[in-house]
């Protein structure tokens, strides 16, 4: 990692009670523990072990459960991260329908950006949820490896989202494909979602994600009336100009996040063969259901 970066992995582990000096004696840690836990393959550099470190909150011992979380989830659901490769068509079919990009610069608080929005006046029938959470799973491996991961400011714009389409978002797919996912391996740390053009209908999606989150989660969603209300809860050099500010585009942070999947492709065809190997594992898993293996519904704090 560079100069600027290890500032801000210092900076943000004196949020959390630690320092530079002991962030990297605990990643030395977790680099020779790993060595030990021959069923797991190798594939999380420091930049990697740093971000676990920080997404949990500098607990070593926190970190190395989500870290065998981050390989043993893929034989739970490998409809997800077995499919996520950025080569594959369902990639390409979901950009030609929806923008899902994040923007590479963090606020300056320390928080990552991602935009949601339809192409065009409305969503294709055919858009599948799913592919969502692929491309969602696929923009962390990259934060993981390049971005300090403090936590996330998410903006949906649901402009041109039928209630048809919406509603195939399920209870179940919502727990499994995304607070499993999203929490459960990676701890990520959500500070605000900021949702635009919620049509009346559409508020039946709310009810499903209110009851999977724990209440403050779901009191961090904002529901804003107009698209200007973004002005005043985003930098405006990081809004895009779609949205009236003085950032790139969709497009053109589209066209980034491409050109970073484009020289990472070797790593999304290594996290393709990825497995971990249980006849080798020193000790059983202790609690799948933290994972929701066996299909619970309890509720997720992603704080």
């Amino acid at each position: 990692m560079d100069e600027q970066q290890q500032r801000m992995f210092d900076e943000v582990a004196k949020k959390f009670n630690s320092s530079g000096k002991a962030l990297k004696e605990d990643v030395n840690r977790l680099q020779q523990w790993l060595e030990t836990q021959t069923h797991l393959p190798k594939i999380l550099d420091e930049h990697a072990l740093c971000n676990f470190m920080i997404l949990n909150k500098c607990s070593i011992e926190i970190a190395k459960k989500k870290i065998d979380n981050y390989y043993s989830v893929r034989a739970k659901v490998p409809e997800v991260v077995y499919k996520m490769n950025p080569k594959l068509h369902h990639h390409k079919e979901f950009n030609s329908m929806i923008y899902l990009v994040d923007h590479p610069q963090l606020t300056d608080d320390m928080y990552k950006l991602t935009f949601f929005k339809v192409k065009g006046e409305t969503v294709s029938p055919d858009y599948d949820p799913v592919n969502f959470t692929r491309k969602l799973v696929s923009m962390a491996e990259l934060k993981l490896r390049y971005d300090v991961m403090y936590g996330d400011i998410l903006v949906l714009d649901c402009k041109g989202f039928t209630l048809n389409v919406a509603m195939r978002i399920t209870p179940l797919m919502f727990y499994k494909l995304f607070v499993v996912l999203y929490d459960g391996v990676m701890s990520s740390r959500v500070k605000a979602v900021h949702v635009l053009n919620m049509a009346p209908p559409l508020t039946k999606i709310l009810q499903i994600i209110k009851t999977i989150l724990k209440p403050k989660i779901f009191e961090r969603i904002c529901i804003h009336s107009n698209e200007d209300a973004l002005k005043k809860v985003i930098p405006l050099n990081l809004l895009p100009t779609d949205y009236g500010g003085k950032g790139l585009s969709l497009q053109e942070l589209e066209d980034a996040l491409e050109a970073k999947y484009a020289q990472n492709q070797e790593l999304f065809d290594r996290l393709d063969e990825i497995k971990v190997n249980e006849e080798l594992r020193p000790e059983k898993l202790e609690d799948d259901d933290t994972l929701g293996f066996y299909g619970s519904f309890k509720k997720i704090d992603v704080d």
